[in-house]
């Protein structure tokens, strides 16, 4: 059967499907793409049993088949053909490759499998899912999972939080029990996600790649998978299996002080600061007093630096905290605002940090025991 298809749109798409393809695994099967030729439409997965990836793309056809071949191999050879429609002649399980231009003079041909040992990617009916902005559910993910978990030691840490409580506004929300970061937008669609779902950090990161900055997406789920359809593009994913911790109960209510900061200035002077501390608790100390943040770092042996910030609070009596500062860094980051809030809940008592316009995100940090430093 021959296929013809544009050599970019079929990398593009192969490389979509293929970027949850593990490239060690014992089943050859799951280190393969399926191809799936329906008249004029090619359909191409990827899968490792935990995340699946389906991407369309328009060719031209002389029939119905389904193969399976490496989408590594098949996107290496492609990029050292020039721009323009691709021949794929398929046989079986093997595939030929060539150039419709004839300025690749070669043959090269793929060996695969049989398609019918392919794990099956399920589908949904996305008629009641949730439908927000790319753009937005991109910023949601991206200024949130900073704060999740790497380690194994609890799953339900590894990933983003995401529950939609009315069919107006979508929260998502990431922590690792030391710092949590939570952002609330408005959505449209007829469902709503009230008990909500953690989404594994492996799909975080897939989707960061995947969403665009025009267009929506839809997201449902049922109990224990979520499907997401951005476009041409569905991913289906586990759910990470477990009950997220209450978020609101971990939001300060109340402070001692309210802080008001530049953004530019904290974090420049924080990056100099960095330097002397170290691992694992990266800890400075902030020195809140009326308009003026004192920060301090002490490396023991290494050396030591302090600088003074000006600041606008209502800070009543001087007060000291400790701080991961490693942990303040990555959120600043994710805050494009001139000014941050930063309130002071108590000595041993979290941090609230929100940036000056946009008290809908918001996050919070432990702090850590002052010690001698």
């Amino acid at each position: 059967m021959r296929i013809e298809v544009d050599k970019v749109q079929l990398v593009k798409a192969t490389t979509i499907a293929d970027s949850v393809v593990s490239a060690k695994s014992i089943n050859t099967i799951l280190t393969q793409c399926l191809f799936n030729v329906d008249g004029d439409t090619l359909t191409i997965t990827g899968t490792d049993n935990e995340i699946g990836i389906k991407t369309q793309l328009d060719i031209v056809s002389d029939g119905n088949c389904s193969f399976t071949i490496s989408g590594k191999r098949l996107v290496s050879l492609l990029k050292e053909f020039p721009d323009g429609v691709v021949i794929l002649d398929v046989n079986n399980t093997n595939v030929s490759i060539s150039s419709k231009s004839g300025l690749v003079k070669g043959q090269y041909v793929l060996v695969g499998s049989s398609a019918e040992e392919y794990p099956a990617i399920p589908d949904f009916n996305f008629m009641n899912a949730i439908e927000i902005e790319q753009k937005t559910f991109s910023e949601m993910i991206s200024k949130t999972v900073h704060a999740a978990a790497h380690d194994t030691v609890k799953p339900i840490f590894n990933g983003v939080y995401i529950v939609s409580e009315d069919e107006k506004s979508m929260t998502v929300v990431a922590t690792d029990s030391r710092r949590l970061s939570m952002i609330k937008k408005d959505i449209t669609g007829s469902s709503t996600i009230k008990n909500g779902f953690i989404l594994p950090l492996k799909t975080v990161n897939e989707l960061l790649r995947l969403l665009e900055d025009k267009g929506t997406c839809l997201i449902a789920f049922d109990d224990s998978r979520c499907f997401i359809k951005i476009g041409r593009t569905e991913i289906v994913s586990r759910l990470i299996d477990g009950q997220f911790p209450d978020y609101k109960q971990v939001i300060p209510k109340d402070y001692l002080l309210k802080a008001v900061i530049e953004v530019k200035k904290l974090k420049e002077a924080l990056n100099r600061l960095k330097n002397f501390t170290n691992e694992p608790s990266w800890r400075i100390l902030l020195k809140f007093s009326q308009n003026t943040l004192l920060i301090e770092a002490s490396y023991p042996d290494q050396g030591e630096g302090q600088e003074e910030l000006a600041i606008n609070s209502d800070c009543k009596e001087p007060i000291t905290i400790g701080i991961n500062v490693q942990f303040l860094l990555d959120l600043l980051k994710e805050i494009n605002s001139f000014s941050v809030v930063i309130c002071v809940t108590g000595v041993m008592s979290p941090l609230l940090i929100y940036p000056e316009d946009d008290i809908k995100f918001q996050s919070v940090i432990m702090p850590i025991q002052i010690r001698s430093m």
